[in-house]
């Protein structure tokens, strides 16, 4: 479908979809698609808009504003705001951008997930499969040959799990100078059978306990309790499967205070009692 929007040139399309109540309920769904080719005076500001976005820079350059914050966006960045929030975005040079609007599943998980760690804009250079995803999704819009939901959701899903891959490939990069992150996950798989908190944690890499809680949640996706729980369990696990160690025995060596915590804490993040667990064949 053309468009008629100030600043959108002739060339540009976009197009409408309506999800099911299977989509709704059930997958990331898509909303509408479109590539747009705009001169300067392109310009959105709106209030809300019940989605989110995603729209990739294949030339030129523009500002986005979002959540109090202004980002520039050039070629070859991905953008990806939740426009159930006030936001605008414009180009004074022009650009030509392919975007699609989505929502459902866990789409406001996900997205503060990648704007916690990113921000808005984030570079596609390491990361070619998003604009071909998104190619996919806009080529068969305009060719009237729509994809499967199921299909379009599983697009979705590995477009934001690749940019929460990023995040991850951008922590292990970081090994040429001290890492905090690095330092206190290496510390807590080293230690944790012993009693660690956060204060510990944190005078054992130098920084004050709550900068250093908002860092950790920010680059792991992990408290810090919670990546300490996460190490204990998969220890138990091991335990469990590979020894005839007594439950309370597999409590102390994994650093749980008492048997009935390990039950608890074991319980509520597996789903299943440890001996249960070891009961059950793989």
């Amino acid at each position: 479908m053309k468009v008629k929007e100030r600043g959108v040139l002739e060339e540009s399309e976009y197009y409408f979809f309506t999800p099911s109540n299977l989509a709704k309920s059930l997958f990331f769904h898509l909303m509408c698609t479109g590539k747009f080719f705009c001169d300067h005076n392109y310009y959105v500001e709106r209030d809300k808009y019940n989605s989110y976005l995603l729209m990739y820079i294949a030339k030129g350059q523009g500002t986005i504003c979002y959540n109090d914050k202004t980002y520039t966006a050039k070629e070859n960045d991905l953008v990806i705001i939740n426009c159930y929030e006030p936001h605008r975005y414009s180009t004074n040079t022009g650009w030509m951008t392919l975007w699609l609007h989505y929502d459902g599943n866990t789409s406001r998980e996900l997205f503060d997930l990648i704007y916690d760690r990113f921000g808005c804009v984030i570079p596609m250079s390491n990361c070619p499969i998003i604009p071909k995803y998104m190619n996919i999704i806009w080529e068969n819009a305009r060719k009237c040959s729509p994809l499967s939901e199921p299909l379009i959701s599983c697009y979705i899903q590995r477009m934001l799990v690749e940019l929460l891959m990023l995040s991850n490939d951008f922590i292990l990069q970081k090994t040429d100078e001290f890492d905090p992150v690095l330092e206190a996950m290496a510390f807590i798989e080293t230690n944790f059978k012993e009693k660690l908190n956060l204060k510990v944690i944190a005078s054992n890499v130098n920084i004050s306990p709550f900068h250093f809680a908002r860092t950790f949640k920010k680059d792991t996706g992990y408290s810090p309790y919670e990546y300490v729980m996460k190490i204990r369990l998969n220890h138990a696990k091991m335990l469990l499967k590979k020894t005839n160690l007594q439950i309370k025995e597999i409590a102390a060596e994994c650093g749980f205070s008492t048997e009935s915590n390990f039950l608890v804490n074991f319980h509520n993040n597996v789903g299943v009692t440890p001996r249960e667990f070891r009961n059950t064949p793989f």
